[in-house]
């Protein structure tokens, strides 16, 4: 039932702003004229999931027909789709139930059900945690319909990590606890030119992908039964292989959808250790630790300017192989888009997304290699960033020290009351930093120090607002109240010009470091 290939089941918003549920293929084709909007069941931390699995089913089927891109009719993409499955000649493969002695989609015989633990929601079957059961309600989509239980099965397979025993993650990160991240290139326009450029980009970098893989390989892994125990070997694979990590099978009863899923004695599909989550992941960024490299890890910091100037300029990182600018994309300006879900022990520890919107000169430069004309810059708004930091810090430590004449630079209690209004600054920081940084770049060399020297004036007064708002809320002696206001005040200032003399800030009597 509900065979993805002829049946409308995935809820999808026109441009027109209607709903119309289509067929994979229909799917496709609308995407490729870029007429998709959203899908009506998509949760926001499914988005990476589900583009990742329509790119690489849309890549592979590309490849395996020999076509040099993408088909813009539904026709020639039901043809390519059904290639990759030809011995089912019933799509039991593109199915969401089919008989439990056949695969289904993203489901492998597992064998008999009887003794797997039912669930009866899709978020129950989802890689959300939720036990605690706040912020995001577990077991409440009681009315699902089809595609909330296939964008739950696509989250599970592709992107779960550990969750104790027999209870495996996907192979594309790096350890039980990471996450998968999705970095790559939005061109203009919507959903679809976003998903056809990624699935482009894979068909022109399948030279480039490791040999440890197998050109003609298991792409689609749920088409292997799996008894649990055995594991698959990254040489029996397709470079873009599309995976499971648990044993799940749906199945309807009543009229209703139900999911039944057992453990495994064993992961899926195994690298070994040393791999690191290095399975040549088109969107996720190589980390280099200590010059060792492993697949990039997103905590619960998400996406601050600081890790993202790293990631985007190559510091200690390499880009995701659809984050790389090409030829191509110089000629229009392009969306850095950032995804994931950052994962703890037991825990959902928060859903991150960035956007940087990169203008045509930017992308230029990052096409042509120039990437130093970037870093340099980015390198030192970051470390600037971090000293008017260090001077708001000075100023609160002081006024939460009322003043003293003996200052305790580590005194545990007023650094603590100090962090939020410094988190707060450094959100300020955060919302328009590559924004600035751009616009500093593109300008004439005569207008870039004006430029940076705006931005650091800038900086000091979102600084003075935060220490103000903490000297109106702050409990404090009355007696030393005025002294800790001018004492705060008056370290601040002295921190930032000692660090920002010339030639931003020529010296004057206003503001004497010495």
């Amino acid at each position: 039932m509900f065979n993805l290939l002829h049946d409308p089941v995935i809820r999808t918003l026109v441009t027109d702003a209607s709903e119309t549920p289509l067929a994979l293929p229909e799917l496709y084709a609308a995407l490729m004229v870029d007429s998709v909007e959203s899908f009506s069941a998509l949760r926001p931390h499914q988005r990476h999931a589900w583009h990742a699995l329509l790119c690489q089913i849309g890549a592979v089927a590309c490849l395996r027909a020999d076509l040099a891109k993408p088909p813009a009719d539904a026709n020639d993409w039901r043809a390519a789709l059904k290639d990759l499955t030809a011995y089912f000649p019933d799509d039991a493969p593109w199915r969401l139930v089919s008989p439990l002695d056949q695969p289904a989609f993203l489901q492998p015989v597992v064998g008999p059900v009887d003794c797997f633990r039912p669930l009866s929601t899709p978020d129950e079957l989802d890689m959300l945690v939720t036990a605690k059961n706040h912020d995001v309600k577990g077991a409440r989509l009681l009315n699902a319909l089809p595609d909330d239980w296939l964008f739950a099965l696509v989250s599970l397979q592709t992107m779960e990590g550990f969750l104790g025993a027999g209870n495996y993650g996907v192979s594309r990160m790096n350890g039980g606890f990471s996450n998968r991240p999705g970095f790559s290139l939005a061109p203009p326009g919507g959903l679809g030119a976003h998903i056809r450029r990624d699935i482009e980009g894979l068909i022109a970098l399948r030279e480039k992908t490791p040999e440890v893989f197998d050109d003609e390989g298991l792409a689609l892994v749920w088409l292997e039964p799996w008894d649990g125990a055995a594991s698959l070997q990254p040489k029996h694979l397709d470079p873009y292989y599309i995976e499971i990590c648990r044993r799940i099978r749906l199945v309807q009863q009543d009229g209703r959808l139900q999911a039944f899923a057992a453990g495994s004695k064993a992961a899926r599909i195994v690298f070994g250790k040393e791999a690191k989550g290095l399975t040549g992941d088109p969107w996720t960024p190589v980390e280099f630790d200590n010059g060792d490299p492993k697949a990039l890890t997103v905590d619960a910091r998400g996406f601050s300017y600081r890790r993202m100037s790293e990631i985007l300029f190559e510091k200690g990182f390499k880009q995701a192989p659809l984050q790389q600018m090409s030829r191509k994309d110089e000629v229009r300006a392009m969306v850095l888009v950032a995804r994931a879900l950052a994962r703890g022990q037991g825990k959902t520890e928060g859903l991150h997304e960035r956007r940087i919107v990169m203008q045509r000169r930017i992308v230029k430069l990052l096409a042509d290699g120039q990437i130093q004309d970037l870093a340099i810059p980015a390198s030192h708004r970051v470390e600037q960033a971090g000293l008017v930091r260090k001077a708001l810090r000075f100023g609160l430590m002081m006024l939460f020290q009322n003043g003293p004449d003996s200052f305790q630079p580590r005194d545990p209690n007023s650094s603590k009351r100090a962090d939020p209004f410094l988190d707060r600054f450094e959100a300020d920081i955060d919302s328009d930093f590559f924004e600035r940084l751009f616009a500093e770049v593109e300008a004439q060399d005569g207008a870039k120090l004006e430029i940076r020297a705006h931005w650091l004036t800038d900086l000091r007064l979102r600084a003075l607002d935060l220490l103000r708002t903490a000297e109106a809320g702050s409990p404090s002696s009355s007696i030393r109240r005025h002294r800790a206001i001018v004492r705060a005040e008056s370290a601040f200032d002295n921190s930032f010009y000692k660090s920002f003399r010339a030639p931003y800030f020529p010296k004057d009597e206003h503001h004497d470091a010495a």
